[in-house]
């Protein structure tokens, strides 16, 4: 009789492998959800950072202001984390605007936080009077990090991460 090799694993070795992968992806997803979060986050600050950069250029351009701001209902909003944020053209001495983007809010449990209701880009690029201020991203709660960006008066901005938690609640 011939011996033949064997090509399959047993079962006790099937188990073994099978609860180390388990052990692993129970590690494994709590930090990957923790990454996933934090990479949101950064991508939606950059992303913000990058339309004010945009909504600066537009009003020095167009020589005609732009405004920033949470918008319901055709009225600004001090609701930077659940209203979707809206540029806009503005003519002045009439009521008449015109949106250039829309800027979705942040994900549901961040935090985005500003200590103004709006902000309007003069037409030389720089911000009405103490509109300039900082932004802060949080992300949900326990998150030992946060984003900054701190917008100037002359209109441009400056994005941080912070290892902190949020110093804003």
């Amino acid at each position: 009789m011939r011996a033949y090799k064997q090509r399959a694993f047993s079962l006790p070795e099937l188990m073994v492998t099978l609860a180390v992968l388990i052990l692993l992806a129970t590690i494994a997803v709590p930090a990957m959800a923790a990454f996933i979060d934090f990479q949101r986050a950064q991508a939606y600050m950059r992303q913000f950072s990058q339309h004010l950069a945009f909504a600066r250029v537009a009003a020095a351009s167009s020589n005609l202001p732009v405004q920033l701001c949470p918008q319901q209902a055709g009225q600004c909003q001090n609701n930077w984390q659940q209203l979707p944020l809206q540029l806009s053209l503005l003519y002045p001495g009439s009521n008449d605007s015109k949106l250039l983007r829309e800027i979705a809010p942040p994900a549901q449990q961040h935090k985005l936080l500003y200590n103004r209701e709006r902000l309007t880009f003069r037409r030389d690029g720089s911000l009405n009077g103490f509109e300039n201020g900082t932004f802060y991203y949080c992300g949900k709660a326990g998150s030992d990090w946060h984003f900054r960006l701190v917008l100037n008066q002359a209109g441009r901005n400056r994005l941080s991460h912070q290892t902190t938690a949020c110093p804003v609640n």
